[in-house]
């Protein structure tokens, strides 16, 4: 399964956390939620993603053989993936279901979900399809691999900590949370770039795609 499960994000949640010193009674509560959560929301992001047209094609006629020579891009959220109004009902939903209750949970649920669609965009910026798709008959013929790098902790960081002081969580733990999360969604996103190949059957004219592409 190219996207992380839910439990394997939730580990690398809980490892995260305890990295960060939060060890209160609920951050393993709290893990659980953002694993199900970002498990849902990545799962999400696989059926949605979609590969831009125009990728660099080396397909000359007649045969229309050849391959991608060059880089592809990726559609960023709400129209390559999920936004966080999408991922937020999810993230309440988790947040319910691991009793992470009180004044703050909803809050903490649009935080979580911004900070997913933020690393989405970052992930679909940074991450390209890579050249070398095997071209016959005009249309690709075999998965393509990605290259790049997916968003790391110190960028995400400081963009999740804004999303929690926005949303009135500003004390002395609100920045171990927010590295918490950026670790856990760094390190899921890596994992999954490593799983996802780019479908074949790109339509293709003898210089570049003329189709978009999906990923699984």
């Amino acid at each position: 399964m190219p996207a992380p499960s839910a439990s394997e994000i939730e580990n690398l949640a809980k490892g995260a956390m305890q990295s960060a010193s939060l060890r209160g009674e609920n951050a393993p509560d709290l893990a659980a939620a953002l694993g199900q959560a970002c498990g849902q929301a990545f799962t999400l992001f696989v059926s949605l993603a979609m590969v831009a047209p125009g990728i660099p094609a080396a397909a000359p006629p007649p045969a229309g053989s050849g391959s991608t020579a060059g880089p592809g891009t990726l559609l960023p959220p709400p129209a390559g993936g999920p936004g966080a109004s999408m991922i937020e009902p999810i993230a309440m939903g988790m947040l319910a279901s691991n009793k992470i209750r009180g004044e703050k949970q909803s809050a903490l649920a649009k935080a979580i979900a911004q900070s997913i669609e933020q690393a989405l965009t970052l992930f679909t910026t940074q991450v390209k399809v890579a050249p070398g798709m095997a071209i016959a008959g005009f249309t690709t013929t075999a998965p393509g691999n990605l290259m790049g790098a997916a968003p790391a902790k110190p960028m995400l960081q400081p963009i999740v900590l804004g999303f929690l002081q926005s949303g009135g969580m500003r004390g002395q733990n609100a920045p171990d949370l927010a590295g918490a999360i950026a670790e856990t969604l760094s390190n899921a996103l890596t994992q999954m770039m490593t799983r996802l190949k780019v479908t074949p059957g790109i339509p293709c004219t003898p210089a570049a795609t003329a189709g978009p592409g999906r990923l699984v």
